[in-house]
């Protein structure tokens, strides 16, 4: 029988010992030639033969990171109520709760959904967790009722709405978050 490792004349195999050192330089020259061509093959000269890759097929996805639904529009919640939520740096400047008159143009907009619902309405004013606790509390709660007040205007009745001040529910201490800034209109 033939084998490779046979001598004619013996018939154990003999081993071929490769010398450890031997086998991690040829290793590392492997790898620095991958290397070395992987890097030739990504460098660009003068720019003017670039070629872009051709489009793919698939259509990207129509969503923005972070947005906001239209104040005018409402989410149903899994128990059954509705919110819609905007940012309190949109209705109102640092510190104040006197509505921006953008803001008031935004908040007419929901009133139509308001009066044909015949639940109760909370109006949920949150902060972020910079500043003093008991300030942030007394803040969104007068941002509450200044949202209150303008639904009120538009012909909203006062008995059905609830204004409550979450203060610096859900924030982390001492880190402005504009997310956690924010009014939210729930439909009960």
């Amino acid at each position: 029988m033939y084998h490779a490792n046979l001598s004619t004349r013996d018939e154990t195999p003999k081993r071929r010992h490769i010398p450890v050192v031997r086998m991690r330089a040829t290793a590392t020259l492997l790898v620095a030639g991958a290397l070395a061509a992987v890097a030739a093959g990504c460098s660009s000269s003068s720019g003017d033969d670039f070629t872009p890759a051709a489009p793919g097929t698939r259509a990207r996805p129509n969503v923005i990171a972070g947005e906001l639904p239209s104040l005018g529009q409402f989410i149903r919640l899994a128990d059954g109520s509705q919110v819609s939520s905007v940012s309190a740096d949109y209705l109102f400047d640092a510190g104040s709760d006197q509505l921006r008159p953008e803001a008031v143009t935004a908040i007419e907009k929901v009133i139509p959904a308001i009066k044909v619902h015949d639940g109760d309405v909370e109006i949920l004013g949150y902060t972020d967790g910079l500043g003093d606790a008991g300030f942030n509390e007394d803040l969104s709660l007068r941002r509450a009722k200044a949202v209150e007040q303008l639904l009120i205007q538009g012909g909203v009745p006062e008995s059905m709405l609830e204004p409550i001040g979450m203060g610096e529910e859900g924030s982390e201490d001492n880190v402005p978050d504009s997310t956690k800034r924010k009014v939210e209109i729930v439909l009960k």
